[in-house]
């Protein structure tokens, strides 16, 4: 039997490392800017006789979580509250907190990509930039880069940070395509625990219309295009000085990214091998395969539960 295993470093005027934990939780999403993290501390947990505890908002913490003192880097980044009440819980942001500080460079354009964007804020992350990268005229009003980059998540823009080496790398785009290399094959009966929340459905019986909303430069006038399903549901997207061809480019992306063959919503597996935003994983349900999928979101749970992953399936990719 396979013994859990973790451990937690918080750096602040001191920097403390923790061989235990009662609970950890962690979510990680595509569709959202911000990795959260909860900690559960021990009741009686000391620290070297402080009369509280020492944490404060804003320092750095670290979670490695694994079984048999094999340990896998499960989340980075800075403390967001420290609860009051016993057990004490620790809630955390990855490095999305940094950037909900970052005061933004205030810049107009005439015309400019998603990367020459985000390269004139200056984060300090390399960024990866996928998919459609024309945003035409744009104005940075946000007072944030996170604020910025929840403008364009409004605009169908999504951007969140994934682990490279250990290195938070900020990804942002519409469609993320990453190749097909599988980094792991989950079997019903092997390494799927569930997979009663996956459903399969084909493209075709899909119906979906999108409507793109571009307003133009005076701040008054809008362009407005409809690409898709005329039956479909309706989804609409705005954006900010696109062209009727940009704008309808803009909508058939967003199809592309919803309308697919093969299975959706999500399986839960061991904590075995940690699984990161955008990894391609293969799916085999009772000896079939069904196919080879982008991550879409990845929930970990870590305690006297055991060590379980709850992955979302997200784009198809072969």
């Amino acid at each position: 039997m396979y013994r859990l295993s973790v451990k937690i470093e918080i750096t602040g005027e001191k920097t403390w490392q923790l061989p235990f934990a009662t609970a950890v939780e962690i979510e990680r999403d595509t569709d959202k800017l911000t990795a959260d993290c909860k900690v559960t501390l021990p009741k009686k947990l000391k620290w070297d006789g402080e009369s509280t505890v020492p944490v404060r908002r804003g320092d750095a913490i670290k979670v490695w979580l694994g079984y048999d003192d094999n340990l896998q880097l499960a989340f980075q980044g800075f403390v967001r509250d420290v609860g009051f009440k016993t057990p004490c819980v620790l809630t955390c942001e990855d490095d999305m907190f940094k950037l909900k500080q970052a005061k933004t460079q205030k810049k107009a354009y005439k015309s400019v990509t998603i990367e020459q964007l985000l390269k004139d804020q200056q984060t300090g992350y390399t960024v990866k930039v996928m998919g459609e990268q024309a945003l035409g005229a744009y104005r940075v009003t946000a007072d944030t880069v996170a604020a910025l980059l929840g403008h364009l998540h409004e605009n169908g823009i999504r951007s969140f940070f994934r682990y490279e080496d250990g290195t938070p790398v900020l990804y942002c785009g519409v469609l993320f395509e990453r190749g097909a290399t599988v980094s792991q094959v989950f079997s019903t009966g092997i390494n799927i625990i569930s997979d009663r929340s996956l459903e399969q459905q084909k493209a075709e019986d899909m119906r979906l219309r999108v409507k793109v909303v571009s307003l133009q430069a005076d701040n008054k006038k809008k362009i407005k295009v409809e690409v898709g399903d005329a039956d479909g549901e309706h989804r609409t997207l705005h954006c900010y000085g696109k062209t009727e061809a940009e704008a309808k480019a803009w909508g058939e992306q967003e199809i592309k990214r919803l309308k697919r063959d093969g299975l959706t919503g999500s399986l839960t597996t061991f904590g075995y091998k940690l699984v990161d935003l955008l990894d391609t994983v293969g799916v085999k349900i009772d000896g079939n395969k069904m196919g080879t999928y982008q991550v879409k979101k990845n929930k970990i749970k870590f305690g006297t539960g055991g060590f379980r992953q709850e992955l979302t399936l997200g784009q198809r990719v072969s």
